[in-house]
């Protein structure tokens, strides 16, 4: 993983859109599964509408900010984070005893590193972990993991008790079909996940070293579909690019969506930048035909990342710090882009709650 977003060992940016199931080679609609050896289409998966919605307001709202030494993008970056050493509740809705505490134990691993702790409220008694419920008036965690929305996705840090962002009865991290069928790189998954409700976004956009992906057509391509609907290969074997396969079914993004899903992120000088990693966890396997150098491309890997790289441990360690020093120095960062957030005109009564309540634990340190 770069370290970006201010010793962020991911992009810890506007919040991560391009949530895949799994990786785009193996994606599937998750509502079916083919027989053996048919193709499925791909699927990149995205936040829901009501998710992405509120998240471009709040863009907007933001971009009007005005600090002598942070841009409007590091204030949204770095307001997102936790604090360190905070304890960060966890709760369920749907699936077993059995499925939460594999997954607990599974995303343990990031707090062997960061100084951040997760609590899912097991019930001595009983063994039972925390749950939430769409009918909550108030969040009862701040990660709340559901099974039953579509793909794999979770809000980035603390925009999941964002009330700008999300609702109390509403998940902010999503599993689909983990108390169904666990996927066989469930772990890997749940770790990514994780890492972004933490505070990492996608390796893959890092402006350190832009993935060369290939987004037009071949020259001379003619549209051509299979039985899905989705753009193919022609009978000359050209290509279609992703603004069109991902253009067309079962996607039907526009080309700012795969922009802004795709492209890398603005350089900042927020940012502390490190080396790309593109084995990191935050970084999901695209296939050699997405890029323009292929298997050359530098942002190519021959398979999925299934566990923390040393990159995602040293950058989970440098955000969320441990020495007294550290965590005085990336809190003072921090708490600048919480007064300048605050400070916005125009912010509507829960923004600044939001800002107001984060910037408090930060003060009284």
């Amino acid at each position: 993983m770069s370290k970006i977003a201010s010793g962020v060992n991911a992009m810890l940016l506007l919040s991560c859109a391009i949530v895949m199931g799994s990786p785009p080679a193996r994606s599937q609609d998750a509502g079916t599964r083919a027989g053996a050896g048919a193709k499925l289409p791909i699927i990149i998966e995205r936040y829901p509408d009501r998710l992405e919605a509120r998240m471009e307001q709040r863009r907007r709202t933001l971009s009007t900010v005005r600090s002598p030494t942070l841009s409007p993008q590091s204030i949204v970056t770095l307001t997102k984070r936790w604090q360190p050493a905070q304890t960060l509740k966890v709760a369920f809705r749907g699936g077993d005893t059995s499925l939460h505490q594999e997954i607990a134990t599974a995303v343990a691993e990031w707090t062997q590193f960061a100084n951040l702790k997760f609590d899912f409220g097991v019930d001595p008694a009983t063994g039972k972990y925390r749950t939430w419920n769409i009918s909550d008036s108030n969040f009862a965690a701040d990660i709340r993991v559901s099974f039953d929305q579509r793909g794999y996705y979770s809000l980035v840090g603390n925009d999941s008790t964002n009330q700008t962002i999300t609702r109390p009865g509403e998940e902010s991290l999503n599993l689909q079909r983990f108390d169904q069928e666990k996927p066989a790189d469930w772990k890997a998954v749940a770790l990514h996940e994780f890492g972004h409700a933490i505070g990492f976004e996608h390796e893959h956009q890092t402006p350190l070293v832009p993935c060369d992906f290939r987004f037009n057509d071949d020259p001379g391509y003619v549209p051509t579909t299979d039985s899905f609907g989705q753009y193919t290969p022609d009978d000359q074997n050209r290509r279609p690019g992703l603004y069109t396969l991902l253009g067309g079914p079962p996607n039907n993004w526009p080309a700012a969506v795969v922009d802004f899903n795709l492209k890398p992120l603005p350089n900042s000088h927020a940012y502390e930048i490190g080396p790309f990693d593109k084995i990191s966890i935050m970084k999901y396997f695209f296939p050699d035909w997405m890029f323009v150098a292929a298997t050359n491309s530098p942002c190519y890997t021959g398979g999925e990342n299934l566990v923390l790289s040393d990159g995602d441990k040293q950058g989970a360690a440098k955000v969320y710090p441990r020495a007294p020093e550290s965590i005085r120095s990336v809190s003072s960062l921090r708490a600048q882009a919480l007064e300048a957030a605050a400070n916005v005109k125009n912010l509507s009564p829960a923004a600044l709650q939001h800002f107001q309540e984060a910037l408090k634990p930060v003060q009284d340190r």
